[in-house]
């Protein structure tokens, strides 16, 4: 994220016969203690459970999505240091140009991947299942093959990603054989695939390109909830996708920062804290006009040091491990209290924009109050789509919402708010709220506006 002043698996080449489909996990991925994922005890028996499964959902699937027979992949090959190559090419890859990967070979119609390295990484990492989407993942190549899909690296990869969601709904509701819905946990498919996303700033053009953790969970998210139908129409050269992946801008600079403006102002100018007050209260003024309604701005962001600082809220004097991890509202007095030491700087590890959405939150909470929608029973879904909605106006070149902005979004910023929903929970203790239901609010805001926003409940 930037001011604008008028203001995993990274992927490896396998070879220009293959799909690659790998990487490093993300280091800075974590999980409440609810989220610690399960592995199973032998991974090649849940991607071979896969490849059966898999095939039986493209053969009942295909024909429904695209009018003809499903041809069965030719042949699939798990490997490792000490085995033959897998079958792509003339002559095969060798072991060091394909470990940690896995990919399609169109030209031998092969699925293979990297038994050694990858699946135990991403099985102890992520848990069993993300094992099996990774096989999904690549069957959704070998149907472009079948089609015979042309379209720019990322939006193949993202209809890969589709596909594999649209299996693991399947999963989910009990018809599949050799899985369980109970083997589905959602928020570690999440966490998963923002580990492997394509590292914040790269070229969303570039013909290796397979999007951030946002676009990827996005497109996994379509495909379960809308199923391969709606995956099918990702594909269309002529279409570039929305997404949101962008370039670091290297004349601000971004590169080096990693695209994160500093909490506190400086001497290089104001810092998140500020720039994001300011931009909330631009932004909410813009929606509540849209709305009919008029916006009455939060008088003060207070940001305190739960180990000296006290602050009223609600009539209540608030100090010590009360104010710790502390995100709030106080209506009564019109301030929002944000931890600015534990909180932010767990947060600030992931990024700027993970505190800004954590912020975005207290602001959609006021402007929910001030429209009389904030006990609804979705309230907290709704705020999290108001995030999005504000999210979305500060993408480069939009004109539409809220002109003026002085923020603009940098990549792999919404991957950081993702990763703000793995790290901290949201919503009413009564009611339990998934990374998955979080981020597909998220999703909602950025790419159906109001509409998608109202989902949840009326908010004019």
């Amino acid at each position: 994220m930037k001011r604008t002043f008028g203001t995993a698996i990274a992927l490896g080449l396998v070879s220009t016969l293959a799909v690659a489909c790998a990487s490093e996990a993300d280091e800075g991925l974590a999980f409440t203690p609810s989220s610690a994922p399960q592995a199973s005890d032998d991974h090649a028996a849940v991607a071979q459970r896969a490849v059966e499964d898999v095939t039986a959902y493209w053969d009942e699937t295909y024909p429904e999505v695209y009018g003809e027979g499903f041809e069965p992949v030719a042949g699939f090959y798990p490997y490792g240091p000490d085995t033959e190559s897998p079958p792509c090419g003339s002559p095969p890859p060798r072991y060091e140009e394909i470990a940690d990967n896995a990919f399609y070979c169109p030209g031998d119609d092969i699925i293979a991947w990297d038994e050694a390295v990858l699946m135990p990484a991403l099985n102890e990492d992520f848990g069993a299942f993300t094992v099996a989407i990774v096989i999904a993942h690549e069957f959704g190549h070998a149907i472009q093959d079948r089609f015979v899909t042309f379209d720019r690296s990322v939006d193949l990869e993202l209809q890969a990603d589709c596909f594999a969601g649209s299996w693991t709904a399947r999963v989910a509701a009990g018809e599949a054989q050799g899985f369980e819905p109970g083997d589905v946990d959602l928020d570690k498919t999440v966490a998963g695939m923002l580990a492997i996303r394509d590292l914040p700033g790269s070229d969303p053009n570039d013909m290796y390109a397979h999007g951030s953790g946002f676009d990827r969970v996005s497109a996994f998210q379509d495909g379960y909830e809308n199923g391969a139908e709606q995956c099918a129409t990702y594909a269309d050269e002529n279409v570039e996708r929305t997404v949101a992946q962008f370039e670091f801008d290297r004349e601000a600079e971004e590169d080096v920062t990693g695209g994160n403006l500093p909490l506190e102002d400086g001497p290089e100018g104001e810092g998140v804290y500020t720039a994001i007050e300011r931009d909330l209260d631009e932004f909410y003024a813009w929606l509540m006009d849209e709305l009919g309604a008029e916006w009455t701005p939060i008088d003060e962001l207070v940001v305190v040091d739960p180990d000296r600082d006290e602050v009223t809220c609600g009539g209540d004097t608030l100090s010590g491990d009360e104010l710790r991890r502390i995100s709030v509202w106080c209506q009564d007095e019109n301030v929002a209290v944000f931890d600015g030491s534990d909180l932010a700087d767990d947060l600030y590890g992931f990024g700027d924009f993970a505190v800004a959405s954590e912020l975005a939150q207290i602001w959609a909470v006021a402007a929910q109050s001030q429209l009389g929608v904030a006990d609804h029973n979705q309230a907290d879904l709704q705020a999290d789509c108001l995030t999005g909605l504000w999210a979305a106006s500060t993408f480069p070149g939009v004109e539409d919402v809220k002109p003026e902005s002085q923020i603009v979004i940098s990549g792999g910023d919404l991957d950081e708010a993702i990763q703000g929903f793995l790290a901290y929970s949201s919503g009413p203790e009564e009611q339990t709220r998934t990374v998955f239901d979080r981020t597909s609010a998220l999703r909602n805001g950025v790419f159906e506006g109001i509409g998608g926003c109202e989902r949840y409940a009326p908010l004019g």
